[in-house]
């Protein structure tokens, strides 16, 4: 195969690598992209020179496409990061430097026909998912003071509603069954659509995230080290018009009093949205 064919094959992986960052990045906490860059030897001093030039190209055109795919991922249901760069210089220049530090997931360089042909592929952290990506920096902490902004009220159930919720370590939410597409500013509201956790709720600043995501429910009971031995499971009543995740009256009682006895979970990030179905 010849560095054009080559070329053609990355186009093709490029692609796939686009639907995964518009569908998964979320659930699974990174982005890749990968760029090329050529370099003729006969028009540079030596290999080692030859080498480096082509590196670089091939550097810039990952980022370049890294932040297409970044740009795509969604802030709120109705906004993504491009729309949010507009709004906002200051995430707009934060964005650039994540890219900037954007890791190298792989690279090689081949030689052909006298020319030299470097292929980089790099990552970029979206939240804490992976273990790689804990102590990186991440889009989700980037974007987190603008998301912990919220019109919606918060919610506070009547002095007689209290009931007693046991050890709670961690909250689960089953949104099997729901129409629902993943987004970095999703909130849990009760019926009335007060808010119950969200964005602002979320007080952690030691590279946490303060919602996460997985396929199953054993998938998020497997993750201990998250919502701990004994999370309060519940399963969500509806999506509302502005796709947060709706909780039903009594739902939201047990997560607003198990919270209050618990060490306040919800502001350690310690949630779990499941979105898959169940094995």
């Amino acid at each position: 195969m010849n560095y054009k064919q080559l070329m053609l094959v990355s186009i093709f992986t490029l692609s796939g690598t686009q639907v995964f960052a518009e569908e998964n990045a979320l659930t699974q906490g990174v982005i890749e992209a990968a760029g090329m860059g050529t370099v003729d030897l006969a028009k540079t001093r030596n290999r080692i020179q030859a080498k480096l030039l082509a590196k670089r190209s091939a550097r810039v055109d990952a980022q370049r496409n890294l932040l297409e795919m970044v740009e795509g991922v969604r802030v709120t249901s109705g906004t993504t990061v491009k729309d949010a760069q507009l709004e906002s210089d200051l995430v707009a220049n934060r964005v650039k430097g994540l890219l900037r530090g954007a890791f190298v997931v792989a690279e090689n360089i081949i030689e052909e026909d006298g020319d030299l042909l470097a292929e980089i592929t790099l990552g970029l952290c979206v939240n804490a998912s992976l273990v790689e990506c804990k102590a990186r920096p991440k889009l989700s902490q980037i974007l987190l003071e603008s998301l912990q902004q919220s019109e919606l009220e918060n919610f506070a159930p009547q002095p007689d509603s209290a009931i007693e919720t046991g050890r709670i370590t961690g909250l689960i939410v089953n949104l099997e069954g729901r129409d629902f597409d993943p987004f970095l500013g999703v909130r849990l509201v009760t019926e009335k659509g007060e808010e119950i956790y969200g964005p602002s709720h979320f007080k952690s600043n030691k590279g946490a995230d303060w919602i996460h995501w997985a396929e199953t429910t054993d998938e998020a009971l497997g993750n201990a080290e998250l919502v701990g031995d004994s999370p309060l499971q519940l399963s969500a009543s509806g999506i509302s018009p502005e796709a947060n995740v709706v909780l039903s009256n009594e739902a939201a009682v047990r997560v607003y009093q198990g919270n209050l006895n618990n060490e306040d979970f919800l502001s350690q990030g310690r949630v779990i949205l499941v979105l898959g179905t169940e094995s």
